[in-house]
Order: structure tokens, then sequence, then C-alpha cells
């Protein structure tokens, strides 16, 4: 593979993630093998990635014909060899599992070419563990895509402590080349730095609905009207300098001592696992989903970075 020529890949899972990723590769040229469990699950994998273009042609972004090309690109199947055998870049999008990934990772190292960046699409997991069963660790990170990926911009990187600087900066400016905002941690953390920010809010707001203080809906009306706009204009640490560090040594100074420290799952959300309300896959978790619009839900899940993506496309058309 010469330096960044990166035009095939595969992607190992068929779940919410993968079809995603595929997404992205195949609206910027990368054909891709997408890899299931069986068949079923592949066919699931396949209409989700023709639905994702589906949702870019409606919002302007593709066209029909460049959605055609993007999926004349895209092949399915259940083995790994032929998949994995002639990728440049291997993204796995299993389980939230370590040793579900490691046995992924021992398998892809059977079949991938010796050149070939084998990346971990885990949502907090560390590279170090995923990739202990890989002889070769060098060419080996996490590539942490946002859901929906074909929509969210970020991508978190986080190599593994062997992973050599040719190979990072290939990954990183892969990542850039379809579109995506890389940002490579520092250090190997749980969570990464997305995930402890974002389960940092909900622990808080869990406990302040076992506290009896609101409810789901008033804490998300609460953000939707306060600092959930706010920071998707600048970021919270731009805004936090602004307002100055004496003030927020004097809030901190009485709010840090009350806040959240639960180190283990809340009962609030134990409670309802035990009984079966997993959330909108059941029907019921915090809210009652059979009173609520699952395509209205997705809609507005993705309606910012829809509209981020029109930009982008009209810019490029200047």
């Amino acid at each position: 593979m010469k330096q960044d020529q990166i035009s095939h890949a595969a992607v190992i899972g068929c779940g919410m993630i993968g079809p995603d990723i595929a997404t992205v590769l195949l609206t910027h040229g990368v054909s891709v093998a997408l890899v299931g469990i069986d068949d079923e699950n592949v066919a699931n994998g396949m209409r989700n990635v023709e639905r994702d273009l589906d949702d870019l042609e409606a919002a302007r972004v593709l066209a029909k014909d460049e959605k055609r090309r993007a999926l004349a690109r895209l092949s399915g199947g259940t083995g790994y060899a032929e998949a994995v055998s002639e990728a440049d870049l291997v993204f796995e999008a299993v389980l939230e599992d370590v040793g579900v990934k490691q046995a992924v990772f021992a398998e892809l190292e059977r079949h991938a070419r010796p050149d070939a960046l084998l990346c971990s699409s885990t949502s907090g997991l560390s590279p170090l563990d995923i990739g202990e069963p890989l002889s070769d660790k060098a060419r080996m990170a996490v590539t942490h895509f946002w859901n929906p990926p074909y929509l969210v911009p970020l991508v978190e990187i986080v190599p593994h402590p062997e992973m050599s600087e040719e190979y990072r900066a290939r990954v990183e400016r892969f990542i850039a080349s379809v579109g995506k905002e890389p940002v490579v941690l520092k250090k190997d953390i749980a969570g990464h730095i997305g995930n402890r920010l974002q389960h940092a809010l909900y622990r808080e707001a869990l406990y302040l609905i076992e506290q009896g203080v609101a409810t789901p809906d008033d804490i998300d009306r609460v953000v939707l009207n306060s600092f959930g706009p706010r920071f998707s204009a600048i970021g919270p640490m731009e805004y936090f300098d602004s307002c100055g560090l004496d003030l927020h040594q004097k809030v901190q100074s009485y709010l840090y001592p009350t806040l959240c420290n639960a180190e283990a799952v809340q009962d609030v959300v134990l409670r309802r696992i035990e009984d079966g309300k997993l959330g909108s896959k059941t029907g019921e978790g915090l809210y009652d989903w059979s009173e609520r619009d699952e395509d209205d839900f997705r809609r507005r899940r993705n309606s910012r970075f829809i509209e981020r993506l029109r930009q982008q496309h009209r810019t490029e058309q200047e």
C-alpha cells in the first residue's frame, strides 16, 4: 500500500455502527466489504447502508448517481478471509465486549495484509486490551466514530502504545480525508474524551431523577433550552474561560460537594433493566416510547448534523 492510498476497506459488524461507518467510506470513494455474523445480519447491515444513503440523498448532499456508485462499491458476506485479504484498512465494529473484540482481532491478523491498518470503533475500551492478541501492534488504533457515524463529524483516535508514528499519522489523515474531525488522544483513558464528558452528565441527570428533583423530560428541556444550543456553537472550555475563573471558583466551592459521585450503575437504571425496560428497543425505559414517534426522534437527532453537511456541500460547490 502506498502512503495514504486507501481504496479498499473491510468493516466487521452489521449492528448500529458498522453499516454507518461503511456509508462514510462508500461516499468517499472507498470500496467496502461489510462482514456480519450470518446472512440475515448482513442483509440488515446492507439495508441500513441504503437507508443512510437515502437520508443523504433526501438532504441533497448526495446526488442519485453518487448514491448508485456508492452502492456499487459495497459487498457483504460472513467470511473474514476474503473480505480482509485485500483491505488497506479494517474497522472492527462488533459488540462492546473486550473478549469478542480480541477474538475478531486475532482473526484479522491471520487474514489481513501485513501493512493493513487495524482499527476498533469501541466507545471507550482500551486499544491495549483490544489489541492484546496481535503480534504486530504497531498498526492498531481505536477510532471511535460517534453515533450516527455517517452524520456526526467526530472520530476520537487512541493509538495503541506500540503504534508507529507513521501508522498513527496515516490513520489521522485518512479520517480527515473522509470528512471527519479527528481528535487524537494524548493518553489512553477509559471512555476517551467524549464519553467521559457525556456520562458525567448522565450520572448527574440520573441522580436528579432519583432524588425527585426533576423528571427525564424536565432535564431534557433544561438542556435543550440552555447549554445545549450554546455548546453547538462554542466549546465548553471556551465558554468556561470567557466567564472568568474567579467566578467558577465561587460556584464550584459550594456546588462540587453536592454533585453525584456514584461509582457504580445507579439504581434508577438497574431497576428498569431488571423489569426489562431497556429503552426505546423494548418500548419503555426512562420514557414510555409507545407514546413517542421514533421517526420524529430520528429526524430531530439527525437534523443539526444534516444541516452541517448541507453547509459543507454548499461551500464545496462554490
